[in-house]
């Protein structure tokens, strides 16, 4: 079971380094424009991206403990 109140994986839009002068992007623009899409994954999921996409998981604020594997696929 995924615990509750667990953070979201946080993949980075890597177009946002081609960029730099882009118009700020507003909190409610369509989800193809966001710099950040949060993906919480379910029980069994498995989650597979580029290497050269940026991505952090923020500070877990679930009671219970959290559990995630990662790897590299050649």
């Amino acid at each position: 079971m995924v615990p509750r109140c667990a953070s979201a994986l946080k993949p980075e839009d890597p177009r946002h380094a081609m960029m730099m002068a882009h118009p700020p992007r507003k909190p409610d623009c369509r989800a193809e424009l966001r710099t950040f899409v949060y993906q919480s994954p379910k029980v069994g999921d498995v989650l597979l991206w580029e290497s050269f996409i940026r991505h952090e998981v923020p500070l877990n604020m679930a009671e219970e403990e959290r559990i995630s594997v990662s790897s590299n696929y050649r």
